[in-house]
């Protein structure tokens, strides 16, 4: 059961919102590995010296480039959302309607990592969840799309959902759950770089309830109407402030508010720590092992190269959609329509 309470922490005074550099434990948890990178020898040259050396080296390049190790990946977004208050209550109040003041006194932040319902469900980390009221804030950052994404994304709400409902005293008490997901790629054929979804009846549009919304945001669309010259919002600006990498323009779009400065001024802060330049760099290698593989797969003439070339990969994030729908209370037949996965294999995972 998701604890409401001891799972989470008041903005204002827990360490996640200091004013110092701070980070998510998942993260905290690699720094002695990062640390163990960036420590030097004595004269003999040591494997630590090499990639001391290469971390420094990357960081000179950054700084020739002008450039920062931009909010797509995943160090980057959470170091942004775990210490820039008035930057994410500015979102969270542009996407909830709710006032920033009343944020800044009742928001609390939860723990990302979902809880269990069985030893055969995978762990499920989130990248941000925050409480405010009735209200439930996830925000998800998918810097590349592959099928099965928007499922897994659907699983963790509706994990949510369903922690809720076993922590609710009664119906009437469900919260309503808003998801937010910051797209570094396009999706949707729609020109608006930013999408509401609410679930409608087809015909009439009519809205089944309120308390259920997603959004999708495409930073390339941003992206691109930035450099077009097209005016743009504060909210746009502020949503596009997580796909820059240009100081220049960083500094450009968020000039004059401090909202948008303090996340500017904490991402050019953070880029230049060693720790975050060895957990970026790490994330680059593991994403060029997954492009190495999907080359491989297609090298030997696999039609479905992509999905062959991580399938052992996305096994378990299968198994752990699979699990939440069913935990969920969809049915077998629902599950395998709703996954496109046949209902033998699903008998196979061992999850019926």
């Amino acid at each position: 059961m998701l604890n409401l309470t001891n799972s989470s922490s008041n903005l204002i005074n827990s360490a996640v919102f200091s004013g110092e550099f701070t980070i998510f434990p998942f993260l905290r948890s690699n720094l002695s590995y990062v640390r163990l990178m960036a420590k030097g020898g004595d004269d003999t040259m040591t494997k630590e010296d090499n990639i001391s050396k290469k971390l420094n080296k990357i960081k000179e390049q950054l700084i020739k480039d002008g450039k920062v190790i931009p909010a797509t990946y995943d160090t980057m977004f959470k170091i942004v959302m775990s210490s820039c208050p008035a930057y994410v209550t500015f979102l969270i109040s542009e996407f909830t309607n709710i006032g920033k003041d009343d944020l800044l006194k009742n928001i609390i932040i939860q723990n990302n990592e979902l809880p269990l319902s069985n030893a055969k469900e995978r762990k499920k980390i989130s990248d941000f969840i925050a409480k405010i009221d009735k209200s439930l804030i996830n925000f998800e950052m998918n810097s590349e799309y592959y099928d099965g994404l928007l499922i897994r994304n659907q699983a963790y709400l509706g994990k949510l959902e369903g922690e809720s409902l076993n922590a609710s005293e009664s119906f009437s008490n469900m919260q309503r759950f808003l998801q937010v997901n910051f797209n570094n790629f396009t999706h949707f054929k729609s020109d608006k770089p930013i999408l509401e979804f609410v679930y409608t009846d087809k015909d009439t549009l009519e809205i089944e309830t309120e308390n259920l919304k997603k959004y999708h945001i495409s930073l390339p669309k941003l992206e691109k109407k930035y450099y077009n010259g097209d005016k743009l919002s504060k909210l746009e600006k502020a949503l596009l402030i997580l796909k820059l990498d240009k100081i220049s323009d960083l500094e450009e779009i968020s000039k004059g508010d401090e909202d948008l400065m303090e996340a500017v001024e904490k991402i050019k802060e953070a880029t230049f720590d060693i720790n975050t330049i060895g957990l970026y760099d790490a994330e680059k290698d593991r994403k060029w092992k997954e492009e190495a593989k999907i080359d491989y797969a297609k090298k030997m003439g696999r039609e479905e190269g992509r999905e062959e070339g991580i399938e052992l990969g996305r096994e378990e994030e299968r198994s752990s959609i699979i699990s939440t729908l069913l935990d969920n209370g969809m049915s077998k037949e629902e599950v395998t329509k709703m996954t496109g996965i046949p209902l033998e294999k699903v008998k196979k995972m061992g999850l019926l």
